[in-house]
């Protein structure tokens, strides 16, 4: 079989299709949360001022049909930010959503806008329910992202301890379906290998034969 050696390129690709294993587990958990969260979400927000907001003409506010939210924020002893996952999510119905919301009143972190997603307020009692059900929807993301990274890393480890492909392939077999097509083709190809002459210079080992044999008949 022909030498393939693990170049930048090749490392590349194995890496992003040993990421790509995850990736339908990935979206699947990052869609696993109820249809009803997008309509929580804004009668929670809104809970002081919606019917008020509902009863103005419509030209008054732009309608969307979803809302967005980047998780919980502003109290990183309460809640850290890493532990977000932004969601967007559809309402029962276009409703009514100012493009700039005063966030403390209306259970967010600073200036709310329409863009971007909102922080929810950690401490703020509405959530309590919610928090709950969304720690675990980020729960079930982060074991698969973690998953994701020791994998990852045990794939690097084996292409830095073997600086070929064949070596690795027989330690770890499996690393076969991460390698693309053309590596994969060109691994199997059959190298006839020949030994290369070494040139002694300066000697002529013909002549040298010829005198070696003459001398067994000249004894």
């Amino acid at each position: 079989m022909a030498t393939v050696r693990f170049s930048g390129e090749l490392r590349n690709d194995i890496i992003n299709k040993a990421k790509s294993l995850f990736s339908d587990r990935d979206e699947k958990a990052r869609k696993n949360y109820p249809d009803t969260w997008g309509q929580t979400i804004y009668d929670l927000v809104f809970q002081d001022n919606k019917i008020a907001m509902q009863s103005l003409p419509k030209s008054y506010f732009r309608n969307n049909d979803e809302v967005s939210i980047r998780g919980f924020g502003g109290q990183e002893n309460v809640w850290s930010t890493s532990d977000n996952y932004t969601v967007s999510m559809k309402l029962t119905t276009p409703l009514p959503i100012p493009n700039e919301i005063v966030g403390e009143s209306h259970g967010l972190v600073g200036e709310a806008r329409t863009y971007g997603g909102w922080y929810l307020n950690p401490s703020d009692p509405r959530w309590d329910t919610f928090k709950a059900e969304y720690k675990k929807y980020c729960d079930a993301i982060r074991k698969i992202e973690d998953e994701r990274k020791v994998f990852i890393a045990g794939v690097n480890t084996i292409m830095d301890t073997y600086s070929t492909l064949a070596p690795a392939i027989k330690a770890w077999p499996p690393l076969w379906d991460l390698v693309p097509y053309d590596k994969q083709e060109r691994h199997k190809q059959i190298v006839d290998r020949k030994k290369k002459e070494v040139v002694v210079e300066g000697v002529d080992l013909a002549s040298m034969t010829a005198t070696s044999a003459l001398a067994k008949f000249t004894k």
